[in-house]
């Protein structure tokens, strides 16, 4: 694993992990196996449960300026986007919005919160929700998208680490594959990560994830494979820094049967 403590001087987000031998561990979209994933249900079974460290968080704007917490932006063939919060909530009782999620787990200050950006037009209201519940030290941003990435690296406080996007990522395996990483590479984020799948699972070796952590870079990771305590151990052992899985609960008792060894 990375040392965070040099890290942690200038993203905070970090200081709260210094110690711990074990990677970060993250809750996706609080863990669909406890019922509808992205709801204050599976979120607070992901804390409580499951003692989770990050809860990731998928953001997005309606149309009458609300940031709402669902993954593909589309409920019964309606655009979130596009439609009310009143409208959405009906098609949907169990939708919630960004301030339910930080009124509740806010005051659990060992909460971090991993936003995932899915929505450009969610930027500035994400960035004022952080002021107002003065969170500006315990989260983490994230845009699969690249445009959307792109525009959140220009607005966001410097003080908040970015995970990179997929076609930044994708450039980063190709380039390792031809021996490109060497210690001049630019990175354009503060931390990289990867989807762990069967078909992407060979990279992961010990060698990339070296290079990864001497350029001063964690890695996470998320993807199906991470639901299987084999695959969590494995990466364990392997220095991953952040782990987010759908099983928060066997990720942890992962976590516990190392600690006891």
């Amino acid at each position: 694993m990375l040392s965070l403590s040099e890290l942690s001087t200038r993203f905070p987000v970090f200081a709260q992990f210094t110690s711990s031998s074990l990677p970060i561990h993250g809750s996706h979209r609080g863990g669909r196996h406890w019922g509808k994933e992205n709801t204050l249900e599976t979120y607070r079974q992901a804390v409580n449960e499951a003692r989770t460290d990050i809860l990731e968080i998928d953001i997005w704007k309606t149309d009458d300026e609300h940031l709402v917490i669902n993954h593909d932006g589309i409920i019964d063939g309606i655009n979130v986007n596009q439609s009310t919060l009143q409208q959405l909530q009906k098609l949907d009782p169990q939708l919630v919005t960004l301030d339910q999620v930080l009124i509740e787990f806010t005051p659990i200050l060992s909460i971090v919160f991993f936003f995932d950006m899915k929505d450009t037009k969610a930027i500035p209201l994400t960035l004022d929700a952080i002021k107002r519940y003065n969170i500006e030290n315990r989260v983490i941003f994230g845009a699969v998208n690249r445009t959307i990435n792109k525009e959140l690296q220009k607005h966001k406080f410097s003080s908040i680490p970015i995970c990179a996007d997929i076609e930044t990522m994708m450039k980063i395996s190709q380039d390792y594959k031809q021996g490109k990483l060497d210690e001049n590479y630019i990175y354009e984020h503060d931390i990289l990560g990867f989807f762990v799948e069967p078909h992407t699972r060979a990279m992961l070796t010990q060698h990339l994830i070296d290079t990864i952590h001497k350029a001063g870079k964690p890695l996470a990771l998320v993807g199906s494979l991470l639901d299987d305590p084999k695959v969590q151990q494995e990466m364990i052992q392997l220095g991953i820094d952040i782990l987010f899985t759908d099983r928060p609960d066997i990720l942890r008792q992962t976590f516990d049967s190392f600690k006891n060894k």
